[in-house]
């Protein structure tokens, strides 16, 4: 009886086996759905289309086909029109944990990294209807305050006049540089698998390599080459064929 059933055994592994054998197309089904899906994706973000969800669906496409330069490209991309869009910080975070070589977030103190998540959760949407919010708010306070008897206390609406004044200031200049990081944002990534740095734009000599993935920040261009800051704050010339901004030069958002 154990023989038949080691031979029974034996004989749904060599089927298994063999059907793979046959069928090899069946090994990429899931790289031909990502690949078809990211066509379809490619296309409305050709249209025009800005949208986070789109640019992060875009990533995880690219990160499954193998391309980490590509893949953290869209995540940031997405991450530039909404700073709050979990699931790109989450999925950069992770390809930065498999690839510690990639621009690694430098160590912050508490509070400086408890400010940049606060900052981060407000989105440009979320800031323009807090603003909205506060600015109602800062005019109920003074109509308040200017309807209030010459005869009773105004340290009330004053109080009330000053903290929705300063709250809306705030979050009027956190919307204005958010803003102008949106439109202005000078992060690229390296898209090729091995990006060599030179030491001026005409020279051949490699100062370094990088990674795909990694994050740059370009300075300046001068013809076939791009000046950028590396992650470790090294500056050189690298050739603009290998980046990819995250914001295209020729994409203006009115």
């Amino acid at each position: 009886m154990k023989h038949l059933i080691s031979l029974f055994c034996f004989l749904i592994l060599t089927f298994a086996l063999s059907a793979q054998v046959l069928n090899p197309d069946s090994l990429n089904a899931e790289q031909t759905f990502y690949l078809k899906t990211l066509q379809k994706l490619e296309a409305e973000a050709a249209r025009g289309v800005q949208n986070a969800d789109l640019f992060y669906d875009i990533g995880v496409c690219h990160y499954q086909l193998g391309n980490t330069g590509k893949a953290v490209l869209y995540f940031l991309r997405a991450l530039n029109l909404n700073s709050a869009h979990k699931q790109a910080k989450q999925n950069l975070l992770y390809i930065r944990n498999l690839h510690p070589e990639l621009s690694p977030e430098p160590t912050r103190p508490f509070l400086v990294q408890l400010f940049l998540n606060i900052y981060d959760f407000f989105s440009l949407n979320r800031l323009t209807i807090t603003l909205l919010i506060l600015a109602i708010l800062l005019t109920l306070s003074l109509h308040w305050l200017m309807h209030t008897p010459s005869e009773k206390e105004h340290g009330l609406p004053i109080l009330a006049v000053v903290i929705t004044a300063i709250l809306f200031i705030a979050f009027g200049s956190m919307l204005l540089v958010k803003n102008h990081r949106y439109r202005n944002d000078s992060r690229a990534v390296i898209i090729a698998n091995v990006a060599p740095i030179y030491h001026t734009p005409e020279s051949n000599n490699v100062l370094q390599t990088i990674p795909e993935g990694s994050v740059i920040v370009v300075t300046k261009t001068q013809g076939n080459r791009v000046q950028v800051i590396l992650p470790d704050g090294t500056q050189g010339w690298v050739d603009s064929n290998s980046i990819e901004r995250v914001v295209p030069i020729n994409n203006t958002k009115d």
